[in-house]
């Protein structure tokens, strides 16, 4: 609550220098992380996925998504999901706190914990992540595309378990948390005199070890629980983000539009 008031106490200073007509706020700053995901790298292949209809009617028409579904060449690996929505030109509408997003999409929150990953990022940079432990029912379309639960052996319905790590990417700072990411934004805007496009960055895979758990098939997959998991993700992420980060203050991005521009609305 402390951190969410002095949040809003940034909002209303901001507001308030508005009124008071500050120079005008620059050309929009790009994010470090690229805005392509790559198709192929080490030992991983991706395949592009699309953004689901409820993500794109609550963000702004200019919210940029990127998506790849990535598996490793060792097929007993569970695959990794990158996905990455860049903010537009009113970030109030681009990014969102991501838990509204998965609760919407019908996941049950297990477990919240914050990390600090080291020895993913160059030059001794710490990695910070937020990582929400979620499940929902799984199910499958029948022959007239109803979905229906998919009940195990025991009768009990069968449950995806999944680890979702997510972080805010902007021009200089790596961030773990919406209100932090505000905060940012607020004070780059305020003494340093720029805007900047945002990366909500997401990488998620599935807890096999659950499956098991629960009695059911995981075929050629490797069993891996919460903890294991979460190294796997790590893992992905040093081998990917060194190939589409760039060095803080650096990063390029032709889609932004060189012009003035509604910052917040």
């Amino acid at each position: 609550m402390k951190k969410r008031a002095i949040v809003l106490l940034g909002i209303a200073i901001l507001s308030l220098g508005a009124v008071l007509r500050l120079p005008d706020i620059p050309k929009m700053k790009p994010s470090r992380l690229a805005n392509e995901l790559p198709e192929m790298f080490n030992d991983w292949t991706g395949k592009p996925k699309e953004a689901g209809d409820r993500e794109r009617k609550v963000l702004a028409q200019d919210t940029e998504f990127e998506r790849m579904q990535y598996f490793h060449r060792d097929e007993g690996l569970p695959s990794v999901e990158a996905s990455i929505v860049f903010s537009g030109k009113n970030l109030s509408q681009s990014i969102h706190r991501p838990e509204v997003c998965l609760r919407a999409q019908g996941w049950e929150f297990v477990s919240e914990a914050y990390h600090n990953w080291e020895g993913i990022l160059p030059d001794g940079e710490i990695l910070p992540v937020k990582e929400i432990i979620c499940k929902q029912v799984h199910r499958y379309k029948d022959d007239e595309g109803r979905l229906n639960p998919t009940i195990l052996e025991n009768g009990k319905e069968l449950m995806i378990w999944m680890s979702f790590c997510y972080t805010f990417i902007g021009h200089e700072r790596i961030v773990s948390g919406h209100y932090e990411r505000t905060a940012e934004d607020i004070k780059d805007r305020l003494f340093k005199g720029y805007d900047q496009r945002w990366a909500y960055a997401t990488f998620s895979s599935f807890i096999s070890g659950k499956y098991a758990e629960q009695g059911a098939s995981t075929g050629s997959m490797i069993v891996l629980d919460e903890a294991e998991t979460r190294g796997h993700i790590s893992s992905f992420l040093k081998e990917l983000l060194p190939k589409i980060l760039s060095a803080p203050g650096e990063g390029s991005d032709d889609s932004i539009i060189n012009e003035d521009h509604p910052a917040h609305e």
